[in-house]
């Protein structure tokens, strides 16, 4: 049973990979988790992630300010994680990884 995943702040990938090594086989059943569609505003990101998990499908990695992002129009999904700021990068904190 493969199910379908929305990023919100998608980042490079970090949730991308723990959800795609979470698979696991239950009573012969194969449980996975997989990439649908994810969403981030920097483009530099949005491009590593594409490298990382689209294989040919760069589409599904929306470069766009999340308020503007109209999820009704994105492909159906299972599950829906989002990241959190990374304060040394982050416009939100102090940019002391820059």
């Amino acid at each position: 049973m493969n199910f379908q995943l929305g990023e919100l702040f998608c980042g490079p990938g970090g949730i991308a990979l723990g959800a795609q090594e979470a698979g696991f086989s239950h009573e012969g059943v194969k449980y996975s988790i997989a990439h649908k569609w994810a969403s981030d505003y920097d483009k530099d990101t949005c491009h590593t992630y594409a490298k990382n998990f689209c294989r040919g499908n760069s589409n599904s990695v929306i470069c766009k300010d999340v308020r503007k992002l109209d999820l009704e129009t994105l492909p159906p999904i299972d599950a829906l994680a989002f990241g959190f700021p990374c304060n040394d990068f982050s416009v939100v904190g102090e940019q002391r990884g820059m």
